[in-house]
This record gives structure tokens, sequence and C-alpha cells, in this order.
């Protein structure tokens, strides 16, 4: 159940735009048919103007949210002007107008402060919006638009979340090799409502703002360019789909008439932290970091001087206008690289010599002929800093009072070396974290006439994520140090010396996407039907890095000194390809069926060609009543279905495998290893997909044990809601809400290979009860080795006990 405290405005909606409306009459009650209202968004001065029906009611829809004054007249009434009206995305305000009668001399003009009700009394579905003066008040030390979310009620943290987690690493690099666990890759990044973290949409001014493959946000612009954080918990409206949970809409901001500029910077340093107990119990003091994020703002009119560009010069004022928000955030980090290295160089590959010839040792042994390598301390810091770089440039135009558009570009560019450890690894293998987005999205909105308005948004975005080292064109080399000291001696550096590069867990991605999205907006007296489509092409490519560019294993320096590894492997076929045409088709009534009471029905299909799943029917019933008809009290009951989208990941996983070739000289007897080496590889060089050796010893992985199930389905979820919301005064609201949430076919690996219960016992500990099984056993007394013969449907492979190889016919391997 959920309770929220909040205050004035009403919240958001499913809708990205503004609807305002209400009736125009004069003194005694009568309704005034065929008045002329004129709304006025005050940043731009833009206009649009309807007229009242038969029944005085006017109401204008599509409208882009901002603060708005109101006029309505009509022939022998004075004017009534209502000023000062803000709104949020997907907000229905109601705005009344009492006409008084006109002197005979003159025209009059009343003026008037227009409030929203603190009650949305139309509004059906559930959640809130964090506006433009909430985000200059609240305190936020990541400055993330998306950490905004969780100041809302129904909000909660992803399963395995790591948010807040203490960085216990020791600031001399020994503590651990790396600084924090992080989040698996697809938990999501938070749940609304008790649904799946990965199951929510997330958008930009209304366009897709996904990774398909990880489950989160693709872009993140700066907290300067965002007008409003809209957080749908419960969305009983078909205009969006993809996601069986819920939906977030980050608002960008947008210029106005008045040139207007800001700077900033923001800075923090660990000695304003608190050190974490782990460190204090083992006597450690706070890990080193420094944080420094500058950035600016500007927007107005854009208008260029003929009189310096010439042909190019350009008046825009009072129709276009720009923002353009920039930040550089950089936390500087270092790592402390501790490793003993050779001191002698091996020409083919050089190591770093070492910093210090103090405490200088040979190491315990080396693979013969060859022999122990003198060993010297090589200790250095390196910076290992976060780097990230957001733009957002928007550009708005008005082509004519009816027709508008605007420009969006984002840009994005990330690389994170904090989770470097150092330790034993040097600085070519050091591996960061990339990640790069560009997108670029059109919006257009035509009013046909004040009942009939359509908008067309594109959208082409492209994202690049990567963990990688700078040399990954290298192989890597591992070194295996033995150290003489004592494992007990803090100077110990016995371990795995880690140099070239490093592919360990390292891959590559890039997605695009492409967007059309079309929407129809038709108001018929106390009906707004809505009717739309969206089409998404994405295309995902990831690859698989670890041993991509060769691995070479030696057991000892002496060794790789003499270049005589005892390992080679590199793994060819990496790369997989996934495409998945996303099409969504709705139709929504929303219908005024008394002052009081809104009935919004809708339909949505939905289907995503990656998978043969079409049945994706998606209907959603709600309505908002207000028991009283005074706006201070609505009650909301809501019902739908809703379908998430295909996690490109998880197909992924069971498809990637098969194409991979491993080429790994492990493959052979114990025996024949060194000396295939010694004939066939040339340290430090590597292997080619065609090389013969490939062709002859590579091994595909036919037996990828991982399939996709033939009846694979979109996750889908039935939401309920019953709540209510009351005004308490003073623009307090109180509402509680109840959510019913229910979602089936999510998606999770199962065994076939499975034992099956057989029938007529309760669980497996009453049926083996029930057999006596042979034993059989070696000579030796080995454990019984069981067949299928003696243990039923329980055994589907044979397990065989050590040195028992001649009982053994046949073995099959399930993985």
């Amino acid at each position: 159940m959920l309770f929220v405290l909040h205050v004035a405005d009403s919240r958001a909606q499913d809708l990205d735009d503004v609807s305002i409306s209400g009736t125009v009459a004069d003194e005694q009650g009568a309704v005034i048919a065929g008045a002329s209202v004129i709304a006025t968004l005050l940043s731009t001065r833009a206009v649009r103007s309807v007229s009242t029906d038969g029944a005085g009611r006017y109401r204008f829809v599509e409208l882009p949210p901002g603060t708005y004054a109101v006029r309505a007249s009509c022939a022998g009434f004075a004017t009534a002007e209502k000023g000062g009206l803000a709104t949020v995305a997907g907000q229905n305000a109601r705005l009344d107008f009492t006409l008084r009668p006109a002197e005979v001399v003159a025209e009059q003009t009343v003026l008037s402060e227009a409030d929203a009700p603190a009650v949305d009394t139309t509004r059906t579905v559930v959640g809130g919006t964090v506006t433009r003066e909430e985000l200059e008040r609240l305190p936020l030390s990541t400055r993330s638009p998306l950490d905004l979310v969780f100041t809302l009620g129904g909000v909660t943290e992803e399963p395995l979340s790591t948010r807040d987690a203490a960085e216990d690493r020791d600031a001399s690099g020994r503590g651990s090799i790396e600084r924090a666990a992080t989040t698996p890759e697809e938990a999501g990044t938070f749940a609304l409502s008790g649904g799946a973290a990965y199951s929510n949409n997330i958008t930009i001014d209304g366009l897709d703002n996904n990774d398909d493959r990880g489950a989160r946000e693709r872009f993140q612009p700066s907290l300067e360019a965002v007008e409003e954080v809209q957080v749908i918990t419960n969305q009983f409206s078909s205009e969006y789909g993809r996601a069986s949970g819920g939906r977030v809409n980050l608002r960008t901001r947008g210029g106005s008439r008045n040139l207007r500029g800001r700077l900033f910077y923001f800075f923090a340093d660990e000695s304003l932290n608190a050190n974490t107990y782990n460190n204090r119990r083992r006597g450690l003091k706070r890990l080193s970091s420094q944080e420094h994020n500058p950035g600016f703002t500007l927007s107005g009119p854009l208008s260029v001087s003929k009189k310096f560009f010439g042909p190019l010069g350009y008046a825009g004022r009072g129709r276009t206008f720009f923002f353009l928000a920039y930040e550089f955030d950089t936390v500087l980090d270092s790592a402390l690289i501790d490793a003993l290295v050779p001191i002698e160089q091996n020409s083919s590959f050089p190591l770093p010599a070492p910093t210090t010839l103090a405490g200088r040792r040979f190491e315990t042994a080396a693979t013969q002929p060859n022999t122990p390598a003198e060993l010297a301390p090589f200790v250095e810091r390196v910076s290992t800093p976060l780097r990230n770089q957001t733009l957002s440039a928007r550009l708005d135009h008005n082509f004519t009072s009816t027709h508008n558009a605007t420009l969006l570009f984002q840009f994005g560019r990330q690389r994170n070396l904090r989770q470097f450890g150092g330790g034993l690894r040097l600085a070519a293998a050091l591996q960061g974290r990339t990640r790069h987005s560009d997108a670029l999205s059109y919006s257009d909105n035509f009013v046909f006439s004040s009942t009939v308005v359509n908008q067309l948004r594109a959208q082409v975005s492209s994202l690049r994520p990567a963990l990688r080292a700078q040399a990954n064109s290298r192989p890597v080399v591992l070194i295996t140090i033995n150290d003489t000291l004592d494992a007990d001696d803090l100077s110990d550096r016995s371990g795995t010396l880690v140099a070239g590069s490093s592919t360990s867990g390292a891959t590559d991605r890039r997605e695009t996407r492409f967007q059309l999205q079309e929407t129809l907006t038709i108001v018929r007296g106390a009906h707004s039907l809505k009717l739309g489509a969206d089409a998404q092409r994405i295309s995902s490519v990831f690859v698989e890095l670890s041993d991509a560019s060769g691995t070479y294993n030696f057991t000892s320096a002496g060794d790789f000194l003499a270049g005589t590894p005892s390992r080679f492997r590199q793994r060819f076929g990496g790369a997989s390809a996934q495409r998945n045409f996303y099409s969504g088709v709705f139709v929504q009534d929303e219908w005024r069926v008394r002052s009081n009471l809104t009935l919004s029905l809708g339909l949505r299909y939905e289907n995503e060609s990656i998978l043969g799943d079409r049945n994706n029917f998606a209907p959603r019933l709600a309505l908002a009543f207000d028991p009283k008809g005074k706006g201070r009290t609505v009650v909301r009951v809501g019902a739908g279905l809703f379908y998430n989208r295909a996690l490109l990941r998880t197909l992924d996983d069971f498809t990637l495998g098969t194409q991979v070739v491993e080429f790994d000289t492990n493959a052979l007897p114990v025996a024949e290893r060194r000396p295939f080496i010694a004939a066939h590889l040339r340290f430090p060089k590597t292997l080619k997909p065609d090389s013969p050796l490939v062709l002859q010893y590579g091994v595909n992985q036919l037996d990828f044990s991982r399939r996709l199930d033939s009846s694979l389905r979109i996750p889908e979820s039935y939401q309920a809601n019953a709540g209510i919301g009351r005004e308490v005064g003073g623009g307090f609201v109180v509402e509680a809400n109840f959510t019913l949430s229910r979602g089936i076919h999510l998606w999770r690996e199962v065994n076939i290979n499975a034992p099956r219960l057989p029938s007529g016992y309760r669980d497996f500990t009453e049926y083996l009860l029930s057999r006596d099984f042979t034993n059989f056993r070696a000579a030796g007394g080995a454990r019984p080795l069981y067949d299928a013969s003696t243990a039923g449907e329980l055994v589907r492979f044979t397990l065989a006990p050590a040195g028992a190889e001649d009982a053994i016919g046949h073995a099959e391997d399930f993985g």
C-alpha cells in the first residue's frame, strides 16, 4: 500500500504534454457558446486558440508544459485573463471563466492569477513529478536525474544494489583487486510499485532512452538540462508500451525569449566523508578521492547578426529558441602497482624496469633448462580517474502559431578507470569502462484545428559501452611470481603478474536505434481520442574479448626471459549480432462521462520480431471520480495488461557460444604441450582465424549446452490499482494507493535434464526411501557407482569413482 503526502500541482500522467480545459459562462451561470479562448506560453509567447462549443466547453490538447496565461473573450463581455498557470507534463488543468458584461465606452480586461487545482480529478494514472523548482532545492550528491525518482513513493532499489556501498579498499591499493562490487548488468536500475527492476521504460521527451541489453538508461543528461522528472508507477494508458513495470520520462529544458546563462562548479573531497567501519577497524585511512565538475548552461532566442555574418544571418527572435547544457565531471583517483619484475629484459616483450634494486632476490625455481630470474620491486602509483562529459543541445522553432518543432542533440562520453585495483597488474593491463552515447531526435507538432492535433517524433541513437584495456591488440602475458619471502611477510609479492594487456571479462558492444512515433489526437465533445503507432529498429552487436588477442602463461619469470611459455590460448568468433524490430499501435479514449467522472479506455498491440510471440494485445481501463464534485477529492481505479521488451543480453547469452572457436594448448596431453608450443608458436606472436593451427586444433563449442525455448514469450504483468486523493488544505494533498501486480512469463533458466518425480510420491525423499539401490563397490572400497538400470529415472549420467576406469563402459556429460 502506498501512502503519499505532497504539495500543490497535479502530478504526472501518462502523457508528455498538457491539456487545459474548462467552461466559459456569464455571471448568471449560463454557458457562452462561441467564446474565444487563447492560451499563451509565457516563455516563448507561443499562442494557441480554441472556441467554446454549444455547452460552453473548451479544451486545449498537446500543449507543451510550462507557465501559461489563458484569456477568454466574447462580444459584449469583458475579456477575462488568468495568468501564472504553471503546468507539468501529463497534467489536465481545469480553468473555468466567468465573463462580466462589458462597459459601452471601452473594452475591459479582468486580470487574475490562475492556480491549478491541488487535486487533478481527471488523472487516471498513478505517479508523480519532480519539477524544476524541486530539482533546484533537493540535495543530490550524484547529480544524476534518475536518482530523483527515489524521492517519490512506490520506488525501490534494484536487486543486488550497490548504491551507497562503502569503498573499503586500502588506500595503499593492497586491500582488494576491485574497489567495489557492481550490480549485475541486467538487474535494472530501480523498481516501480513492486515490479521487476528490468521492466521499466525510460524516455527523454517521450522517445526511447533504454539500453536494451543492460536494462538501464542509454544516456543521462546533465541535471541542469532537465525540466522535469516524471514517474508513472502504474500506467493505465495505452500510449506507451515496452514496460511491464512503470515509466520514467525526463523532460528537457527549452529556451526562452531572454538570453540567459549559468556557470557552475561542484567540488567534493574525501576529507568531507566519514571513514568506513571496515577501514577503521583495520586502522586504515579513507580512500583518497576528489571530484571536480564544472559546467554551464546558455539559452535564449536564436539570432545571428546579418551585419557580421551576411547571408548566414538569421533573425529568430520570437520564433527560434535554443538551450545548451554541458558539464565535465572528473573524479580523481589512483591505484598502486606493487609487484616484482625481472631485472633482465626479454627483448621480444620488454617490461618496465624495477623502480628500485633494494630487496632484489632470485625466484625459487624455473623450468629446466631455464634458470631462475632475479627479481626486484616495481612500485608505481598510476592515475585512474573517472571522466564523464555530457552535452544537451535543444532547438525550438515556431513555423506558425499552429506548427512548431523541436530538435534535440545528446552527447555523452564516459571513461572510468576507477575499478583498476593495481597490485600485480602493470599499467599496460589497466582496464577501463567506457560508455559513449549519441542521439538526435526531432519532434513536430501540427494543429489542424482546435479539435485535431498531430504529433510526429523521430530519433536515431547509438550506444557504445565497453570494458577493455587500452593496449587491447597486444597479447596478455601471465607470469607466475614465486617470491622467496615468507607468505606472512607484508613484502611478499607472490602471485600472477599481468602484463601486456588484459582481457579478463573484457567486452565491446554497439547498439543503434531508429525510432518513428506518430500520434493523432481528436477531441469530439466529451471524448478525447488518441491514435498512434511506434516503430523501432534495434541492432546490437556484442563482442566477447576474453582471450581474443591471445594469452601466454609462464610458470616462472625465468621461463618468460627465455621465451618458453607453458600455455597459449586464443578465442575467435566472439561477436554476436541481435536485430529486433519493434512495432506497436494503440487507441486511447478519455471520456468525460460527467463533470466529476472520467473514464479512460485503451488497447495496445505490440510485436518484437526477435521472438515468435505475436499474441500481445494489452487492454487497459481506468476511471477517476470526484464524489462530491468540488475538486477536492478523487477516487481512482485502474487495471491493465502490460508487456515488457525483449532483453537482448539473455538472448545473446544463449546464442553467443555456438560460433566461438577456441585454440588452447592445454587440450593436448601434458607431455606434449611445451614441445608443441616450441615447434609451432613464437612468443609474442599470435594466431589468425585462418591459421592452419586454428583450423586443425581449434575447437568449436558444438556442445554448447544452453538453448532458447522455442515457446519463449515476452514477459507480461497484470496490474490493478485503487486509490484516493484528498486536499487537506494549504496546498497539501494526501494520497493513498493499493496496487496489485502479477508478472508472468518471466525469463529464467531451466535444467531440462532435471529428474522428474514418479507418480505416487510426495517428494524425492519418499521415493528414494522406497527404493533398494544395489551398491557396486570397487575392490578398493570406492563410493557406489550407479547406472540407469539401478537408479531409475533419477540418474541421467554416470559418475565414476577414482580408479574405476575399467568399470565404465559408457559415460555422457550433460553439462
